[in-house]
This record gives structure tokens, sequence and C-alpha cells, in this order.
């Protein structure tokens, strides 16, 4: 009878990680853990700003590891518990608190529930997908809860005040369980990890004056990028439509001047 063996690894090598990233990981889980005491004392706008440098925090640790070159699976794991935390619990408890009056309260937790549990589901499919390499780097499959968890927010940081119409409580839980159904969906999204050089520059000075907007008006211009970048598959979807609709159009256009010829 054949025993399986059982391989040794080194614990110190399981675990290897580099400090800078790990620091940044950190830094988002603390900025996360604040926000939600701050949901809880009713500070809303305190705990979304919170919850954005928890974003910043968040892609500075990834993008330091590749540019450091010290990207590691404990990193990997690290980062998602990370997200679980700074994004998940504390953009959940931001929905039950600002977006449920009195009556509404059990139904809020279970919209608030699903928005977790659809970014902890999205967080697990994604370090599954990162260990296979099937994806390329460049894609994310499904809208990352970052996005999610500050598509959110700036929903709260527009109109401030709790909600109290049952309308509009029925309204932003659709909402929230329509961000909660694109975290675990399919949908392709784009990153910034993989930049035409020719295209770079345009797009430094444009990502320029959307952080000099967003810091200017912040309640205005944090909406309209989400909103952005969650339909931005469509608009990309629209655009490859066209360019292959007119591809085939100049290329009918040939061949009839040709055979005219």
């Amino acid at each position: 009878m054949n025993k399986k063996r059982i391989r040794r690894v080194s614990l110190s090598r399981l675990t290897r990680f580099s400090f800078l990233p790990s620091l940044f990981s950190l830094l988002s889980l603390f900025a996360g853990f604040l926000a939600v005491f701050q949901v809880f004392k009713g500070d809303f706008v305190k705990a979304i700003y919170l919850i954005m440098a928890s974003a910043v925090l968040d892609g500075l640790d990834g993008t330091v590891a590749r540019l450091t070159k010290t990207e590691s699976n404990f990193g990997v794991q690290l980062d998602s518990l990370v997200d679980a935390m700074a994004f998940g619990v504390s953009t959940s408890f931001l929905i039950y608190k600002w977006g449920f009056t009195p009556e509404f309260h059990q139904f809020g937790k279970v919209i608030a529930f699903i928005f977790l549990s659809a970014g902890i589901i999205r967080l697990a499919r994604f370090n599954v997908i990162k260990e296979a390499d099937v994806v390329p780097s460049d894609i994310f499959i499904g809208l990352p809860i970052p996005i999610g968890a500050i598509s959110i927010a700036s929903i709260v940081l527009y109109f401030k005040d709790p909600i109290t119409s049952p309308l509009w409580v029925m309204v932003f839980s659709l909402f929230v369980i329509l961000i909660s159904f694109l975290m675990i969906s399919n949908v392709k999204y784009k990153t910034l990890k993989k930049v035409n050089s020719k295209v770079g520059l345009k797009l430094l000075f444009l990502f320029a004056i959307t952080i000099a907007l967003l810091i200017m008006f912040p309640d205005k211009i944090l909406p309209l990028i989400s909103i952005l970048y969650c339909t931005s598959p469509i608009v990309f979807l629209i655009l490859k439509l066209i360019r292959k609709r007119t591809k085939k159009i100049s290329l009918k256009l040939k061949q009839g001047s040709e055979t005219e010829k």
C-alpha cells in the first residue's frame, strides 16, 4: 500500500513577505477599521474619506510590490483579508446605518450582508484566478471590491443626509444589489497595469485633472468616476462594435472600388 508523501516546506518560506507592501496593506486595514467607528458615530463623511484613503493605500501595496518585484503569496492573502475588512465590513455597516430608517433595519441587515458576502466571494474568486494565472493581469473579472465600496460611498457623499423616505430606501437597496451583482459577475474591467506608452502621457494628464477635480469637488466627481468605471465595459463593447462595423464598411468600399477597376 502506497502512502502519500507529505511535502515538508519551511514555515518561514511559506510566510515570506516584503515589509513595505505589507505595511501599506496594514495601513489600509487601519483606515478601514477607523471608518467603522466613524459610521457608528454617525460621521458618514469622515467614514467615506477613510474608506477612500484605504482604497489609495490598497492600490499602493500592489504597485510597490510589482515595482520592487517582491510579490508573494503571503502578500496576496494578506491583501484579500485586508480588503474584506476595509471595504467589505466597513461599507456594509455604512449601508446599514445610512441607508435604512428604523422600520427597515431588519431589511437593511439583509442588504448590507448581500454586499458583504458578494465582496468576500469576489475576493476568494480573485485569489483562485490569480493562483491559476488564467486571466491577463490588466483585466479584472467582476467589479473590484474597493470600487464597489467607493461606488456606495459616493452616493452617501453626494446626498450626505441619511435616507428617510421608504421610496429612496428601495432605490438605494436596488443600487447596492446591482453593485453586489457586478462584483460576482463575469464582466471584464480594465486596469492601468499595461498602459500603452503612446497614450501614457495623455492618461497621466487626464488623471492629474481628475485628481484635482476630485479634491475640489469630491461629492460631485466621486459619483461620476464610479458610474463611469462601473459602466466602462459597456462603453468599451460599443466602441469595439463601432470599430468592427467601420472596418467592415471600409473593406466593402475597398472591394467595390477594386471591382469597378
